[in-house]
């Protein structure tokens, strides 16, 4: 007999993941949950029993026996735990299904999972959710085919109308769908179906295309094989009167309790003796459900919590196998392969990365490279001190932390704030990459802003008549800002290009400021110039500009006002007449 068929539902936040299975295991998980929002990967076994009942009179219309022992239904929070769901050579989950909100459509977190699925290979089937939403629905059977019939003529043309719209926002993605009743070929289409999660209308039928896809098409992919158990660890936590423990998803092999358990750490390869095999009972919650089976013996495919004698450091998304004496070396071989494919290109400067697991880590870094951000060291856990003090001494974009579904350690939170590290943190990684791009264009702007400061800024100004405070050592005068901007430091010159002097300070009703704007009227001290003998009252003087100050300007010539621009121009043909080079210097 095959085994059952691994299946994760993907979707965007709000989709319905989890009011879906809910529906099917007949919980309300979701009501315990922030915002009705996966806060953790879960995973639950539906027995064929309840995949009978639910089916119900569908496979006495199809004349179909299932021949699978159940499924296994993987709830996750984004395509990064769905990535964590691997195995050498690809994803542990044989089906996906992807919930769409039929009023929202593709989402990007729906595009994400898309994407990852297709990295993978793995089939997948639509499921239009919140279908009873539809204007004008009346809920009247769990079976879509059913209900679709007794709706009015209108309603079952919004449907399809929903259904088009769909289509061409999978077209996207060079994938072909159809709703599941008019798909001939699910090797080359893939099927929507249209559910309520809420009220159940469809489910019959999403249960029965999953069902019977792996059926049909999975093929040897379900078998068994005999030998060393093999798993994928959801999460790692600690659980009074057992210590630390792993919930795994056993995908192959038979995990034993007198076998040693082989995992893999960010350190490399663990072995350790199995205390004990924990199995959550059927229809119920392995992150909820905290009573469990001891058993003996686990066969695929299903989750298992195992108790080692010794977990230490054992992280999310890593490899396990148990095995015999035998097969040690094998198995541990294995694990020591699956952890090299995970290994992970960094440079020798840039951000730093933190995620719940080797999955996620592998998700993200697949992002950073699309989007071209440097990382200096990715890794599993908590942000620490050392995160913090190694960004620290980055150039100013690169002074961030990415946190996927972690938070800090104590040390680490207060080196954090004393740094000034930038963390971006959250359960979507291309939130975090969007807030990410957004600060470093903000920084951007800023050290522009900066550079401007820094620099001397075009001005034409007239030394207000009886406005001299003092004649020299320095000249302290009374002028007008006719066009530009004045800031201390600049150097100044008459129209026809002598140098006068500099700039030391300038002073607004007894008070120093950085720059003195069109119309304002100031006093401006000016070293290096005597009045009378370098300039006179009622003369008007400009700025003088260096090469590097010119070229500066060019650069952040956005940044200037329209009067700016037009003494710059003016300044520039001053210069210009005085030495054609000095745009070089």
């Amino acid at each position: 007999m095959p085994r059952q068929p691994i299946i994760s539902v993907l979707g965007h936040i709000d989709a319905g993941k989890t009011t879906l299975l809910d529906n099917i295991r007949e919980s309300r998980i979701v009501e315990g949950e922030s915002g009705g929002i996966t806060q953790m990967i879960g995973a639950t076994e539906v027995p064929l029993e309840t995949l009978e009942t639910t089916c119900g009179d569908l496979l006495n219309q199809l004349d179909t026996e299932l021949t699978i022992p159940g499924v296994l239904f993987i709830d996750t929070p984004g395509h990064a735990a769905f990535s964590s769901l691997r195995k050498r050579g690809g994803s542990i989950s044989d089906i996906a299904i992807v919930v769409v909100d039929v009023d929202d459509g593709v989402q990007p977190q729906t595009e994400e999972a898309i994407r990852i699925l297709k990295q993978n290979q793995t089939p997948f089937v639509i499921a239009l959710n919140k279908i009873d939403k539809v204007h004008g629905w009346r809920s009247e059977d769990k079976s879509f085919m059913k209900s679709i019939r007794k709706q009015s003529d209108k309603v079952q043309q919004k449907v399809d109308e929903e259904i088009y719209e769909l289509m061409g926002e999978i077209n996207e993605f060079d994938l072909v769908v159809d709703r599941f009743d008019r798909v001939d070929n699910f090797r080359k289409k893939i099927g929507v179906v249209p559910i309520s999660a809420k009220t159940g209308e469809g489910i019959p039928e999403l249960l029965m295309v999953v069902s019977g896809l792996a059926q049909r098409y999975l093929g040897d992919r379900l078998e068994v094989h005999e030998g060393m158990g093999k798993g994928t660890v959801l999460e790692v936590s600690k659980e009074e009167g057992l210590g630390t423990t792993i919930d795994v998803i056993h995908y192959d092999g038979i995990i034993e309790k007198d076998q040693k358990l082989v995992y893999g750490t960010s350190d490399g390869v663990q072995v350790t003796d199995i205390r004990a095999i924990l199995k959550p009972k059927p229809l119920k919650e392995i992150r909820v459900d905290k009573k469990y089976d001891r058993i003996d013996t686990s066969k695929p495919a299903g989750g298992v919590k195992l108790v080692g004698k010794s977990l230490e450091g054992v992280v999310s998304g890593a490899p396990v196998r148990t095995a015999h004496e035998q097969d040690l070396e094998e198995a541990k071989k294995e694990v020591a392969e699956e952890l090299e494919a995970v290994e992970f290109e960094t440079q020798e400067h840039g951000i730093v990365i933190k995620a719940d697991s080797l999955g996620s880590l592998e998700a993200i870094m697949q992002e950073m490279e699309e989007n071209e951000i440097p990382v200096q060291r990715a890794e599993v856990g908590d942000i620490t001190k050392a995160d913090a003090i190694d960004v620290g001494k980055e150039e100013p974009e690169n002074r961030s932390i990415f946190a996927f579904n972690v938070d800090y350690t104590e040390q680490g939170k207060q080196a954090v704030i004393d740094k000034g590290i930038k963390v971006f943190q959250g359960q979507v990684i291309y939130e975090i990459i969007d807030g990410y791009t957004e600060w470093k264009k903000e920084l951007a702007e800023k050290q522009r802003e900066t550079a401007l400061e820094a620099t001397t800024r075009p001005a034409k100004i007239r030394v207000l008549e009886d406005h001299v405070f003092r004649k020299s050592k320095p000249a302290v005068v009374g002028v007008k800002v006719e066009e530009g901007v004045l800031n201390p430091g600049a150097s100044l010159m008459n129209a026809d290009g002598d140098r006068i002097g500099r700039v030391k300070a300038v002073q607004e009703q007894n008070e120093s400021i950085d720059a003195a704007e069109k119309g304002s009227q100031v006093a401006a001290s000016i070293s290096g110039a005597t009045v009378g003998r370098d300039f006179e009252e009622g003369e008007v003087l400009y700025t003088s500009l260096t090469g590097d100050d010119y070229k500066r300007l060019n650069r952040l010539e956005d940044l200037l006002s329209r009067h700016e621009k037009n003494v710059l121009e003016k300044i520039v043909e001053i210069q210009d007449s005085v030495d054609p080079r000095w745009k070089l210097g």
